[in-house]
């Protein structure tokens, strides 16, 4: 089975390589609609959001957007205002207030303040590093009925040891992040900022969520002295982070670019100064590269990340990377938003890698209602690698997957994004439906 799946991906990517073959040449590029005038003042945007992935489920709620484009001239805005409400059937919320302002009060700073409630009831946890064993077997039950009166038990399956064996509960409330940035020569930037978080963490599930009295992944790791440096792992904790980095932004179009690029180095650090029960530090390197390929339309995209943490790490930060882009609940190698086709939070460490390519072509473009839409093929390939610490003594190696998608963009700034990955190694498959481009 793991064979067809990973020749689907593979014919997938050998059919976008030829029609990239095309777009350079072999026929006539269709013809691009005339832009219309630009749109200027405010606009509300917004849709009601249905979202689905592998790991999460399907959800469902609202995001609005209202949109300043001042004169026409600046993009993607001059400011917007984001409100989202959203939840899945598996137990995630992520609600937000998001404002950003590139050119914040007339001046130079780009600000972006988020303000979420972020749960997420079955949090992924595997262990530590790229040698973290899953058994499939240990969490996995066809008879959920059976679960009910028995819940370490799994008719069929004697190595069955728990449905939330892998499992663990967070929820945040409030998470508060605060990002400014401002140009300070050419293309260069700086930023810095402030991250605050209230996470309630939970290592149990009562009757109804079919928890298992035995312990679960992270309470061995608990147990064996892995985690919060041997300290409780159950409880409520409060992180404060202080954030800067220096940034590099070449892209032509901050939404979908077609060429240029994007880097940026970033630090952060925890202390009881900054209103955190923990001391920690962390670093956070970001390479991303656009470049066409003959045309316009056919676009390579790359990008390289690597986090290093130390200190006093809380465990459920192991997950997390930094930058000014990144977003609380993104974190993990693996799932959605940084490996897709891999479990969700698959691997983890003080120290990750990820790497992501893409072979976007943009096939369609249209005007209706004078809206305009963009279609776009994209041929991915993602893979990472993590170390339990900075000792690099880890054995094991790192994941990869493959597959390819769709994107709709509306307006060039609202992108529907829909991905197919599989993870041979694992052998799991994923299949996203989400909203703007990886990277």
């Amino acid at each position: 089975m793991y064979s067809i799946r990973t020749t689907w991906a593979v014919v997938l990517t050998v059919v976008l390589s030829g029609a990239s073959a095309w777009a350079r040449g072999a026929g006539p590029e269709p013809e691009t609609p005339r832009p219309p005038p630009p749109r200027t003042g405010w606009r509300v945007q917004g849709l009601p959001l249905l979202n689905f992935n592998s790991d999460e489920g399907l959800g469902f709620g609202a995001r609005v957007m209202l949109v300043d484009a001042g004169d026409g001239t600046q993009a993607p805005y001059r400011h917007a205002v984001i409100a989202q409400f959203f939840q899945t059937t598996r137990g995630n919320a992520v609600h937000r207030l998001m404002l950003d302002a590139p050119t914040f009060l007339d001046s130079q700073w780009r600000v972006g303040l988020d303000l979420s409630l972020l749960n997420d009831r079955f949090s992924p946890y595997y262990g530590l590093g790229s040698g973290a064993a899953f058994n499939q077997d240990f969490s996995a039950c066809d008879d959920r009925s059976a679960l009910e009166d028995a819940p370490d038990v799994c008719p069929g399956n004697p190595a069955f040891r728990g449905l939330r064996y892998y499992n663990f509960e967070q929820r945040t409330l409030p998470s508060v992040v605060l990002n400014t940035r401002r140009r300070v020569s050419g293309p260069w930037q700086v930023s810095v900022g402030y991250r605050f978080r209230l996470t309630r963490v939970d290592t149990r599930y009562d009757a109804e969520d079919l928890g298992q009295p035995g312990a679960s992944r992270v309470e061995e790791d608990a147990q064996a002295g892995l985690l919060n440096s041997g300290g409780p792992v159950t409880g409520t904790f409060r992180t404060a982070e202080l954030t800067a980095g220096l940034l590099l932004d070449l892209r032509d179009n901050e939404p979908a670019p077609i060429r240029g690029m994007f880097h940026e180095l970033a630090v952060r650090g925890a202390a009881g100064a900054t209103g955190s029960a923990f001391n920690y530090w962390g670093a956070t390197a970001n390479f991303r590269f656009y470049h066409p390929l003959g045309s316009d339309r056919l676009v390579a995209a790359l990008r390289l990340m690597g986090d290093v943490m130390g200190g006093d790490v809380p465990f459920f930060l192991l997950s997390s990377f930094g930058g000014v882009e990144w977003r609380d609940g993104w974190g993990g190698v693996g799932g959605v938003f940084t490996a897709r086709g891999i479990l969700k939070h698959r691997l983890q460490g003080e120290v990750k890698a990820l790497l992501n390519g893409e072979l976007r072509w943009q096939f369609l473009s249209a005007m209706p209602l004078n809206q305009r839409l963009d279609f776009t093929l994209v041929a991915f390939l993602d893979a990472g690698r993590t170390w339990t610490d900075l000792s690099f003594h880890d054995s094991g190696m790192g994941r990869y997957a493959g597959g390819g998608g769709l994107r709709v963009a509306w307006e060039k700034n609202f992108i529907v994004r829909m991905d197919y990955g599989v993870s041979p190694q694992d052998g799991t498959t994923g299949f996203y439906l989400d909203f703007n481009h990886l990277f």
